[in-house]
């Protein structure tokens, strides 16, 4: 199975212009038949999602609310790509392969937003993903408050020349819990979280020496406290 992060990189080549969207799919298994959920999800994407744009993988989580369960990502896709699918065939195998062997489905589409997202060379091949969730609160103009907010991190990690980079999505269609933003950082070892979890460490002074003394807490801090009902992370490893 082709690398999720693969997908990442052949969306860089989309078009501007262009919507850069993601299908999440969790997957809860029906633990009797887990390696047959497995193994069906493999045989379904070589046969539907093996294209030369598209790719499909499938994750497992290990941490964070959805842990046990398995996540399978569609994409890149733009708007016009989703007209008209599922079709019965492909309906039919997913049927035969992968909902006969889980006991719930649970999706969801996210749009890449470049403004926000932080690119790196390091940007690659990884069997590991981050992935945090923010809380939107119900509020007006809470989301594009949060983002004002999350794109001014990314413009300052630009500045610093930070190591890791780091991806930022927002759910297509609003969901009942409000988790509408989403950061994923690919990471290669778990060494990673030794000095810091997310952003680089110390990154709060080094804001505040770029912006000025508060700066971070200004523009960073009391914006996610007064616009989010807070965060929480989940990781993903690659089922290969």
């Amino acid at each position: 199975m082709r690398k999720f992060i693969f997908i990442f990189l052949v969306a860089g080549f989309l078009s501007a212009q262009e919507a850069v969207i993601y299908q999440n799919t969790y997957l809860t298994p029906d633990r009797k038949s887990e390696q047959k959920l497995v193994q069906g999800v493999k045989m379904h994407n070589a046969e539907f999602h093996n294209g030369p744009k598209a790719k499909a993988s499938l994750y497992y989580v290990i941490s964070g609310p959805k842990s046990g369960k398995y996540v399978w990502i569609d994409g890149p896709m733009n708007y016009s790509e989703m007209d008209g699918w599922p079709d019965k065939t492909h309906s039919a195998d997913w049927q035969k392969n992968i909902s006969n062997y889980v006991t719930n489905e649970e999706s969801s589409y996210a749009k890449l937003d470049w403004d926000a997202s932080y690119s790196t060379e390091s940007w690659g091949y990884s069997d590991y993903l981050l992935i945090r969730y923010f809380k939107v609160k119900n509020i007006a103009n809470s989301r594009p408050k949060l983002m004002e907010a999350i794109t001014k991190i990314k413009e300052a990690l630009v500045k610093m020349d930070a190591e890791h980079p780091r991806r930022v999505y927002t759910q297509l269609f609003r969901s009942e819990n409000r988790e509408d933003i989403s950061l994923v950082y690919p990471f290669k070892s778990y060494k990673r979280f030794e000095n810091s979890n997310g952003l680089p460490p110390n990154f709060s002074a080094e804001y505040d020496k770029m912006y000025g003394n508060g700066s971070f807490k200004s523009d960073v801090g009391d914006v996610i406290q007064m616009n989010s009902d807070g965060w929480y992370d989940e990781v993903r490893v690659l089922m290969k």
